[in-house]
């Protein structure tokens, strides 16, 4: 009996480690299928802005840099048979603080702009993901006036 409690604390612990890791993959997933969202936005998907999209997961994540250029490969491979970005809109309120919300329009509107112009349906893009997130229109005006301004 008390060795079937122990291995039943012992599963869960290991569950709630692959869960942290998955969680975090998932994460990362999601702010690849945002970004690419936004790159796409203009219906041109170009080399600088699948750089930014990668240079900004690097930044945000711990994973290695083959992991996240296959979830970058693998978000840019199912922007075209997405249907609804609700999923990635629920998982990111569920699971980023306001500010991590926040870095993420400010990633946004670098890939954006990673091409040299902010095409108005990127602008667009962007603005309805923001009050989809709940972040307030002068964040989402702050954001982009930061990295305009970089």
């Amino acid at each position: 009996m008390f060795n079937q409690w122990i291995n039943r604390i012992a599963a869960t612990v290991s569950d709630a480690s692959q869960t942290d890791h998955s969680t975090l993959v998932d994460v990362e997933r999601v702010s690849a299928a945002l970004l690419v969202e936004i790159a796409r936005a203009d219906h041109q998907l170009e080399e600088s802005e699948t750089q930014s999209i990668i240079a900004a997961l690097q930044k945000a994540s711990s994973l290695s840099e083959d992991e996240i250029v296959e979830i970058v490969n693998t978000a840019v491979a199912d922007a075209d048979t997405a249907i609804s970005l609700h999923e990635h809109v629920r998982l990111v309120n569920d699971n980023f603080e306001q500010t991590q919300k926040i870095m993420l329009i400010e990633q946004m509107w670098r890939v954006a702009a990673a091409d040299g112009n902010i095409d108005r349906y990127e602008d667009y893009t962007i603005r309805k993901l923001s009050d989809l997130i709940y972040v307030r229109h002068s964040e989402f005006i702050k954001a982009k006036l930061r990295v305009l301004d970089t």
